[in-house]
Parts: C-alpha cells; structure tokens; sequence
C-alpha cells in the first residue's frame, strides 16, 4: 500500500528540486508543514489549492504554490518563486503590522525580488540585510526567503516605531542606519540615501494604486 505522506514528499521533494534554493524551499516545507496525510496528498491528487498556510516562524512554504507549480508541469519557476515570496510577504506584514505594499516597495528597491541578491556592501537577499543585521534579528540564512521576509520586515517595524511612524525616517534608516537619520535630524545628504527614499515611495504609491484598482475593478462584477 502506498504511503500518502511518502508519496507527497516524494513529490515536492522532486518539484523544489528543480528550481533556485530549490533544496532549500523543501526543508523549509517539511519543517513549516502543517496539513496532514490524507489532505495533502488529496489536494495533489485534485489539483486543488491547499488550505496549508505559512508557519508562524515564516519557514514555510505555501503549499497552495506549490499546487500551482506542480499543475503548471513545473514551469514557471519565477512564477512559483513570486507566489511563495507574495505569501511571505503577507504572513510578516500581519505579523508586524505593516502595509504589504510597504514591504513589497523595499523588496523592489533593494534587491528587485532577487532572494540570492548580494550588493557591494555584503548586504543580503530579498530586503538586502546587512550581517550583523541580520544576526541581531535571529536571522540564520538571509538567503531563506521567510527568514529575510520576517527579519527585514521586524526591522522596518523597529525604524517606523522608532521615528515615530515617518515612513520617509523609516525608510533611510533603513538604509543608512538609524544613527544617520538622528545625526542629521532627517534624511542624511548621501545620494544613496537621497535616491532610496523617493524610489521606495514611489514603488509604495505604485503598489497601493494597483490594489485600489484591482479592488475597484473586481466590485463591478460583484
């Protein structure tokens, strides 16, 4: 008799491993599991999207991803990897009370949704964490995507709670360090700097009016 649970790990084992942090992404889903045998296996079976959500830890990945991917025929890989980041995304900004379009606006401007992304400066993955950064938030592997999501977002949350929910004072805190921005009584004069915040908003206004759009659009057929 075939054993669900052997026949679903053999499965995704198989997906992930065809894709970037493809062996990676499977520990992660092991570890952040949560549905069991029987609906697992069922929902492969169906190609239905899967109730499974993301850990509490922000390991897991979605298992409604990877439906989607393993019914795509595994194409799509980047497609596979943006729904996973977008679930990411979601689960740290409920967890610390941000926008998801805050979020989304970083991850863009620092890295451009690049999980692997390394800058000159040795910062690191999707919101380019420095390492001792990353290291202060319980952040082990920057390259983990829910690692860098949850950590990269807790520390955003520190920058907005700390200038007092100014996302501008926030934001190039997060970029130059939150001693800049107190030395120079705002947004320190370093062109990085200067060129990082008006991107960020930028990206966040691009964001927010696409949601309102998709919302506005979706209430005419409602």
């Amino acid at each position: 008799m075939i054993d669900p649970m052997s026949l679903y790990n053999e499965i995704a084992s198989g997906i992930l491993s065809k894709i970037p942090n493809g062996e990676a992404m499977y520990s992660r889903f092991v570890e952040g599991r949560t549905a069991n045998a029987a609906s697992a296996s069922r929902a492969v079976a169906e190609n239905a999207a899967g109730s499974e959500k993301s850990a509490t830890d922000g390991n897991a990945v979605p298992f409604s991803a990877l439906v989607e991917y393993f019914t795509n025929g595994g194409e799509n890989a980047d497609e596979y990897m943006r729904a996973a980041i977008e679930s990411e995304i979601e689960a740290a900004a409920t967890r610390h009370n941000i926008d998801p379009n805050l979020i989304r606006a970083v991850i863009r401007a620092e890295s451009n949704y690049r999980y692997d992304a390394v800058s000159h400066a040795g910062a690191m993955g999707l919101m380019q964490l420095m390492p001792g950064t990353a290291a202060s938030l319980g952040v082990t592997d920057p390259f983990n995507i829910g690692q860098n999501i949850n950590g990269g977002t807790e520390y955003l949350r520190k920058m907005l709670d700390m200038f007092n929910e100014d996302v501008d004072l926030a934001l190039a805190a997060y970029n130059a360090g939150p001693g800049a921005v107190q030395r120079h009584d705002g947004i320190p004069p370093f062109a990085e700097t200067q060129n990082h915040v008006p991107r960020v908003r930028q990206y966040y206004e691009d964001y927010t009016l696409q949601q309102y759009q998709r919302s506005a659009e979706d209430s005419r057929f409602n």
